[in-house]
């Protein structure tokens, strides 16, 4: 089979013009250069945009995304925007949440475009370049951690010099729980000499995540495996009449709004005024949840984050304001941190805290409209469909613990990952209709 027909494109058709091409490459190796910095990520993925828009059938992705975004998803998503808009109004800093808000409508918009473009041609080219860039930042980053840290430091762009490399690759670690899954995807559906690469690829990424002390990471990586595969094999053997997976996922749900719940009732609640001399807290730190759960300092960003929720339960303070607001730089005295350090570290409180209950219910519509589609995709495609369940848990979950959900390198880490995978699904759908 040559190449030509191996991507499902034919020869001397648009699809095999250089720019489509080098755009793949470019959108391929995006996400795992993010081990240089993000950045690199931004300048890589931006060419790749660049050369998308470049390439021949320009008309079409206008076409596509006109389409996608009369689907339900689509619709969804819209209105998300929508409704986040009365607390963008309402901030603080205005500037800052609309800056945001305005953002993420291009992220969106690109990643959809990078999905049409991948689901016409040159999927395998990008899956390649991925796997690639995957292998070889990753033995880059071990190289700095166990050989020599001016290794890192010069990929890094800081020059031969000794760094800690460790310190600065945390981030790394939650980027390698949403990227490990599709590298090993990436790698069985190419088959062959790739499916060896991805096997060493798992090891690699396991050690790293270990090595930059990320447990956000480790548990994005294993509740993303874990819950992949169970939906994957229960779509592949049809378990229930195809049902198991959807009610697996409905359960889990269900357990999670439970636990959240429950932490929520037992979190601390915010000292009163009195209790704050000079912008620092000097009273008691008393947690009902054990701190070998959830620690100390955590449990009152939670505490203080939900508190200022329900101070604006409809449509919240604005987006990306929440160490702004008033009280959250107050110093408490036993952990020498502020009452939010940057961000209220969950992205459920950040949500609900800065969009609203308005805001936070309409964003899990959206999201369960994906999951929708990825379980509607696991009836033809499984693998396919497991992935894309995996790098969505992998990354919900990881995001309890770690960043801002309004950083522009963690939702970019979501989106294109997400696109490629999808660009798969829906280039099985064209290939295998009757599967």
């Amino acid at each position: 089979m040559s190449v030509a027909s191996h991507e499902g494109i034919v020869p001397n058709a648009p699809r095999r013009h250089a720019l489509t091409l080098a755009s793949a490459i470019f959108v391929g190796i995006g996400i795992p250069l993010l081990a240089s910095s993000p950045t690199v990520t931004g300048i890589a993925l931006a060419l790749g945009l660049i050369l998308l828009l470049a390439a021949p059938g320009r008309l079409q992705l206008v076409a596509d995304l006109a389409h996608g975004a009369r689907t339900p998803l689509g619709l969804a998503t819209a209105l998300t925007f929508i409704l986040w808009l009365p607390g963008v109004v309402e901030s603080p800093d205005f500037g800052r949440s609309i800056g945001i808000w305005g953002r993420m409508i291009g992220f969106v918009l690109v990643a959809a475009l990078i999905h049409h473009f991948l689901s016409r041609g040159a999927l395998n080219s990008c899956l390649r370049a991925l796997i690639v860039a995957s292998l070889v930042c990753a033995l880059i980053a071990l190289l700095g951690l166990y050989v020599a840290s001016p290794i890192y430091g010069l990929f890094r762009g800081k020059g031969w010099v000794e760094v800690n490399a460790a310190q600065i690759l945390k981030y790394y670690g939650s980027a390698l729980a949403c990227l490990t899954p599709v590298v090993l995807w990436a790698a069985f559906r190419l088959g062959g000499r790739w499916r060896v690469a991805g096997l060493v690829y798992l090891p690699a990424a396991v050690v790293l995540i270990f090595a930059v002390d990320s447990l956000a990471g480790l548990s994005g990586l294993v509740a993303g495996l874990v819950v992949g595969a169970v939906v994957g094999i229960c779509q592949c053997w049809h378990v229930l009449r195809g049902h198991a997976a959807a009610l697996f996922l409905g359960l889990l749900a269900l357990l999670l709004i439970a636990a959240v719940a429950w932490i929520f009732s037992y979190l601390p609640p915010t000292p009163g005024a009195e209790q704050i001399a000079d912008g620092i807290y000097h009273g008691p730190v008393d947690t009902e949840l054990p701190v070998s759960l959830i620690d100390a300092h955590r449990q009152y960003i939670w505490g203080f984050a939900f508190d200022k929720g329900l101070e604006a339960p409809f449509f919240g303070h604005g987006i990306d304001v929440s160490n702004h607001l008033p009280g959250a730089s107050v110093l408490i005295e036993k952990f020498n941190q502020t009452f939010i350090p940057s961000h209220p570290h969950s992205w459920l409180l950040e949500i609900f805290l800065e969009t609203g209950a308005v805001g936070l219910v309409i964003l899990l519509v959206a999201l369960a409209f994906l999951l929708r589609l990825w379980l509607r995709i696991g009836r033809t495609s499984p693998g396919t469909a497991a992935c894309g369940i995996a790098v969505f848990v992998a990354f919900w979950s990881s995001s309890m613990l770690n960043f801002s959900i309004w950083a522009a390198w963690w939702q970019g880490v979501f989106l294109v990952l997400s696109a490629i995978v999808l660009a798969a699904a829906s280039r099985d759908a064209v290939t295998s209709p009757a599967r």
